[in-house]
């Protein structure tokens, strides 16, 4: 009898702490919470949620922006997505996910590398190409492109002595420093991109943050803000038809040039409650951008209160 008796305290005590923490019964768990769910009770446990386009409706071909995994410490990791749609978690575990996750953010990291690689060795071939032609012009003072593919030396000589040389070498003298500027950018970054290693995604601590309403007892509006990966090369784009140095010369390179941008870029979700939303057999519930993946009977997810500790507000 005392055996007994020990052994039925032990499960009280056991469904006593789990109330407190996270919910006898699935009260407060995140897949199956029998009431509205806060934000902060949410994100506080381990948990996998898809960020997705919030004007977006989620459907089997949804794009997933991002896999974000909470490690119920307060942070949480977030990998971008290549190719991944709504459908792609369907019938997967928690564990399964994080492995899509995984691959995709791999597969975005080596897509950007790639184009960026490709992107640059085509503008260095194009933009060498041409400098090349416009400076054995400059150096041997020919000016030929200039002069419609003639020679200076073999013009007529009345024509000769109406051309300005000096404009000239002051034209060509500009394109070809324009020239070297962006021939410069491109192998700094055809460089950059090729030492790039991938590092897969750390854990990071998130914030949440409250708008009050007027009177500043209510929340109005609700803010999940944390740190991910941009995965940002420098690129140098020009365009992919072929080039007349004589254009080039006149109006410069066809062509744009992107900076790299951090590594890590601060991303903020503004958490909107909505409905719970089936695809196939899944059952999504969560915020408008944010979704993870619940029971059928999830009663849903709502702001925090003004008061709740941790948060911040205004």
């Amino acid at each position: 009898m005392k055996k007994r008796r020990f052994t039925a305290a032990a499960v009280a005590a056991t469904c006593l702490l789990a109330l407190t923490l996270a919910g006898c019964g699935g009260t407060d768990d995140v897949k199956s919470a029998s009431e509205p769910l806060s934000a902060s009770q949410a994100f506080s446990q381990e948990s996998v949620w898809v960020q997705y386009d919030e004007n977006d409706a989620i459907e089997k071909d949804g794009d997933i922006e991002r896999i974000l995994v909470f490690d119920g410490n307060g942070n949480v990791t977030a990998y971008l997505c290549n190719s991944a749609t709504f459908a792609d978690v369907n019938g997967l575990s928690d564990d399964e996910i994080i492995e899509l996750a995984k691959e995709q953010d791999k597969e975005v990291f080596d897509t950007r590398r790639q184009t960026a690689i490709d992107s640059n060795a085509k503008a260095i071939e194009v933009v060498q190409s041409i400098y090349d032609t416009l400076k054995e012009d400059y150096d041997n003072g020919t000016y030929a492109t200039a002069l419609g593919g003639t020679a200076l030396s073999d013009l007529p000589a009345g024509e000769a002595e109406g051309v300005d040389v000096e404009w000239l070498a002051s034209t060509y003298s500009y394109a070809l420093s324009d020239m070297e500027s962006i021939l410069s950018d491109a192998k700094e970054g055809q460089a950059a991109a090729e030492a790039a290693k991938y590092q897969e995604p750390q854990a990071q601590p998130y914030t949440l943050h409250i708008e009050t309403d007027g009177t500043g007892n209510s929340t109005q509006s609700e803010t999940i803000s944390f740190d991910a990966p941009s995965y940002s090369f420098a690129t140098v784009e020009v365009n992919d038809e072929e080039q007349d140095p004589y254009d080039v010369l006149t109006w410069g390179i066809d062509g744009s040039s992107s900076p790299a941008g951090d590594s890590i870029t601060n991303e903020s979700i503004q958490l909107s409650p909505v409905e719970n939303q089936t695809v196939y057999d899944m059952t999504f519930g969560g915020f408008g951008g944010l979704a993870t993946i619940v029971n059928d009977d999830h009663a849903g997810f709502t702001f925090d209160a003004p008061d709740t500790e941790g948060i911040e507000v205004d």
